[in-house]
This record gives C-alpha cells, sequence and structure tokens, in this order.
C-alpha cells in the first residue's frame, strides 16, 4: 500500500482537525495531544507527511464548497474592502500642531488603514485554498534549478579550458583590416 494512500492515526487526524482551526501546526500539535516540548518539532514532521497534507487539503476544499468561499469571492471582498478604505480617509494630522499637513505643493494628506483590510484577506485567502495568496510557487515546465546549475557550471568549465573555442567563435567588431 503506498504512503499516500495510508490511513490517520488519531492522533493526526486531530492534528489536521485542530490546524485547520487557525493554521498554526505547533499549537494544533500541543491540542491533538503531542507534548508541547516536541510539538514543534512534529508539527514540521506532520506537515511533511503526504497523507496529512492531502487531508488537510481536502479538508480546506470541502470548507471553501461549504462556505462559498473561493477566490471570486477573495477578490469580490478585496475590491469592496478597498472602495471601503478609500471612503473612510481621514487627514494626517501633524502630532504637535494638530493642524492637517499638506505635501510640497500644498495638497492635504489624508490616511487610511489599508494593512488591516490586506491583512484580513490574506488570512480568509490562506484558510481556502485561494491561489492567489499561495506563499510558494511551482514552476512545472522547462529544466529543474538542478539542471540550470549543471548547465552553468558546464558553461564555466568550458570557457576555463577552452578559452581559445570561444576566442574563435567570438565575432570581430572592428569590421576591417588591422
Amino acid at each position: 500500500m503506498s504512503s499516500s494512500l495510508t490511513p490517520l492515526t488519531p492522533k493526526q487526524s486531530r492534528f489536521v482537525e485542530e490546524y485547520l482551526l487557525d493554521l498554526n501546526a505547533t499549537q494544533a500539535a500541543i491540542r491533538a495531544g503531542y507534548s508541547k516540548k516536541t510539538a514543534k518539532t512534529i508539527a514540521a514532521q506532520n506537515l511533511a507527511k503526504l497523507p496529512i497534507r492531502r487531508a488537510i487539503a481536502a479538508a480546506k476544499r470541502e470548507r471553501s464548497e461549504n462556505t462559498k468561499i473561493d477566490a471570486e469571492w477573495v477578490l469580490q471582498q478585496a475590491v469592496e474592502l478597498h472602495q471601503r478604505c478609500m471612503q473612510e480617509l481621514k487627514p494626517a494630522l501633524h502630532p504637535k500642531t494638530r493642524k492637517q499637513i499638506k505635501d510640497d505643493d500644498g495638497h492635504a494628506i489624508y490616511t487610511f488603514n489599508a494593512a488591516a483590510a490586506n491583512r484580513a484577506l490574506e488570512i480568509i485567502g490562506k484558510h481556502v485554498e485561494v491561489s492567489a495568496f499561495k506563499d510558494r510557487f511551482e514552476v512545472t515546465n522547462g529544466p529543474t534549478l538542478a539542471e540550470l546549475i549543471q548547465a552553468g557550471r558546464n558553461r564555466a568549465w568550458q570557457a576555463k579550458n577552452e578559452p581559445e573555442a570561444g576566442a574563435l567563435e567570438a565575432p570581430s567588431i572592428g569590421g576591417g583590416n588591422e
């Protein structure tokens, strides 16, 4: 039987349930019954196990379907939050004089809390499978990093050991008789 089809132990299942509460793996491990001393290590190990990763992904997909929260919903919320932030402009006041601050051209400067809106969307995006909020990306076409490194090493070796070949292939810059 392949390791990806291995059923989760009761403690691993509990870890998955707890992880989905706040996406904090260390705290999920503690709440699932692992030792506080080893919780960070166990959490990292659990998140590296394919069956656990699949269980988390499936639970996130199910939650996304049940709540009707998907990439389109997140983007709609982003637009609404942006519009709300733009409507809640507050004048930027000098801390000592409490007078409105102006830029070099004499235009009034305003502030708004974009960080709170951005953070809320980030949290929502992490709780559902929304690609716009992934912390990593995958490249599926083209050479792997190892292949690119090896190709670079080969070019460096050729340049070092075969300098004449490179000189013969170099185009003439002068274009005339020298």
